[in-house]
């Protein structure tokens, strides 16, 4: 998901000129959350593929990893959600709220992800 987005902030930020339109805004978000979803539909087929004929296992651990991970991930969504429904409007519109809201929503997951990770790399005993 942060790569795809990454290149689609970039160039709204830098590069604001290229799309004047709306429809080439909207043409922009398409393409792009286009290739979000194909590589998301290609990264699930290869972990199923890999995951044929074994039971899944998850434990307390497992569990405990990703509620923690969840929990700070919400926080984080509403506190942009916040921000981008009850501040922002005050000073501004259009694209810059859809783009704020769409950077708390990327920034969210890449969030509940990386904690992820960080969950199984440090020895926790308890929650």
């Amino acid at each position: 998901m942060c790569p795809v987005y990454c290149v689609y902030f970039v160039a709204q930020i830098g590069l604001p000129y290229l799309q004047p339109t709306m429809l080439e805004r909207i043409a922009c978000l398409a393409v792009v959350a286009s290739l979000h979803a194909v590589a998301y539909i290609c990264g699930l087929l290869v972990i199923k593929r890999h995951e044929a004929g074994e039971p899944l296992l998850e434990d307390e651990r497992d569990r405990a990893i990703d509620g923690r991970a969840t929990r700070t991930a919400y926080f984080i969504l509403l506190t942009g959600m916040i921000v981008v429904g009850m501040v922002m409007p005050f000073n501004n519109s259009g694209w810059e709220l859809v783009n704020a809201a769409l950077f708390f929503i990327v920034l969210t997951e890449t969030a509940r992800y990386a904690l992820i990770l960080i969950g199984y790399r440090q020895p926790r005993l308890a929650h």
